[in-house]
């Protein structure tokens, strides 16, 4: 389902695959229940996806259609040509790969008469040799946005057990996986640019996941051939297989149940409803309808008049959740999901008893505080650490905030006093004089002190009281500092008060080294 026009209604776009007797694949488009257009095809595609190549733009959507195959290996032939030669290596090539890695026109000049070959291989010396590889399955996975219509990547299955992701501009191959087994479908859930994953199923049973930038990891084998994969909304996988058997994987891979689905399965599609909070699976069947299940659990059943082949849920036309299904026989049913469905209920056989291992019905909310009740209890003492942790980080941050506003508030006060240093003396005793001018108007404080740090200098005294500093009178101290070696000495003198832990002013004076003394 895709806004092909941009016009807002989303049309439905099916594959007919025609007749065995005559090549007439077609793709189709609806507009509701009416066929607008439809276009022929050279060979019977495998798949149909549509996706957006732009960001919240309705026009950039792009409609894909697996035909064939997409990737191509070219080779070329010699000028001198000798078929003798050719036919001995093609066959012992065949012999050593198998015909599985043989071109088809590679095979036919194998299987001609010889006599035959040199005219054969004159015709097509100058056309370049292929090697197909089909595609099996294809999806799509949104690249880097939630927002709809959003930007698609193409994810692209071969028979060579290649995954290809295209980029959604250039269609050029953006990531590559080796999966050594062919995809036969995938589920893609997430953002390709963030925690993304595709899920995919092999044709012998081998299901697995791959992640961006991460190789692919295989969860278990299947014990018969899957039928589909699909995502449900609480990240969960639902997979039905051949012999009857709807499996839920988690998002991990483990297998947390299965149910036994009556009658042949013959497609399963996700039913997300995330207005009431639910992820459905709707399972086609052989003689028993379309089965709805909620998890586990069977909650309904549509009743179809053929057994529906294929199935499609999503936006149509102007309806949110629509589904189109196609019958065995060629029909089209769509059928639109009511917004006051109830899917709480479970069969009668369930309801009238619990003793048949049933599960009770629980409220949705419930089942989440039971569930964050058990987890709470369970990690007790880590979420407790946790807390206590988180409150002395906070606490630690409240008191450096407090200590610098308290800080910068007392350094914002009134008073204002200058100091200056000078070095008197040629050493290696000097004098350093300390002069403090108070510039304002009113008395300095009572409780202001000097200290002195020194480097290579013996300081006396270290810390000296300062006196009452009237306005506008330099006030002197005088500090003695002795170097202790023949390099030069540095003094850091700080003026600071006593209810403050951050310095008022701080300077430094540099005493140069003393001159050698010369004998005449």
């Amino acid at each position: 389902m895709l806004d092909v026009t941009g016009d807002g209604d989303a049309r439905l776009i099916c594959a007919d695959l025609g007749t065995l007797s005559v090549n007439s694949a077609k793709i189709r488009v609806y507009k509701g229940g009416d066929q607008v257009t439809e276009h022929n095809m050279i060979n019977p595609p495998c798949g149909v996806v549509g996706f957006y190549t732009e960001n919240g733009e309705p026009r950039s959507s792009v409609l894909a259609v697996g035909v064939g195959s997409s990737i191509w290996h070219k080779a070329g032939l010699d000028e001198e040509l000798n078929v003798l030669t050719l036919a001995d290596e093609l066959d012992l090539l065949l012999k050593e790969l198998g015909a599985g890695f043989i071109s088809p026109r590679t095979l036919k000049f194998l299987s001609m008469d010889p006599n035959l070959r040199p005219s054969f291989a004159e015709q097509y010396r100058r056309v370049p040799l292929v090697k197909s590889n089909p595609l099996p399955a294809l999806a799509v996975i949104r690249k880097d946005t939630w927002n709809d219509p959003a930007c698609g990547c193409l994810v692209l299955g071969t028979e060579f057990g290649e995954m290809l992701i295209l980029d959604p501009r250039t269609f050029s191959v953006m990531d590559k996986h080796l999966l050594e087994w062919p995809p036969v479908a995938f589920a893609c859930t997430g953002l390709w640019a963030g925690d993304g994953r595709i899920l995919m199923i092999g044709r012998d049973g081998r299901i697995g996941a791959v992640r961006k930038g991460s190789p692919v990891k295989l969860w278990e084998k299947l014990p018969s051939p899957a039928v589909n994969i699909s995502t449900l909304n609480n990240n969960g996988i639902a997979v039905t297989i051949m012999d009857g058997t709807l499996i839920g994987f988690s998002r991990k891979g483990i297998k947390l149940w299965h149910v036994q689905v009556p009658g042949a399965i013959l497609d399963s599609v996700s039913l997300p409803v995330p207005q009431i909070g639910l992820s459905l699976l709707a399972v086609s069947t052989a003689g028993y309808g379309i089965r709805v299940y909620d998890g586990k659990h069977h909650v309904d059943t549509l009743k179809i008049t053929e057994p529906v082949s294929a199935m499609k849920y999503g936006r149509m036309g102007q309806e949110e959740r629509t589904m189109a299904m196609v019958t065995i026989g060629g029909g089209l049913c769509v059928k639109i999901l009511k917004r006051t469905a109830n899917f709480n209920t479970h069969n009668t056989a369930s309801n009238s008893t619990l003793s048949d291992g049933s599960r009770f019905v629980i409220p949705k909310k419930t089942r989440l505080f039971v569930e964050q009740t058990i987890r709470e209890r369970s990690e007790a003492k880590k979420i407790h650490t946790t807390f206590q942790q988180g409150l002395l980080r906070l606490r630690l941050m409240v008191a450096k905030k407090a200590v610098e506003s308290l800080n910068n508030s007392q350094g914002a006060g009134s008073h204002m006093i200058t100091m200056e240093a000078t070095v008197l003396g040629l050493g290696p005793n000097y004098q350093i004089r300390v002069s403090l001018t108070n510039i304002s108007d009113e008395l300095s404080d009572t409780d202001l002190y000097i200290v002195c740090r020194s480097e290579n200098t013996d300081v006396n005294p270290h810390v000296s009281d300062v006196p009452l500093l009237p306005s506008g009178i330099p006030i002197p101290l005088v500090v003695r500092a002795s170097l202790k070696g023949i390099i030069s000495g540095k003094v850091e003198i700080l003026l600071c008060k006593k209810s403050r832990t951050k310095p008022l002013i701080v300077t430094t004076v540099i005493l140069p080294a003393a001159e050698e003394d010369i004998e005449v």
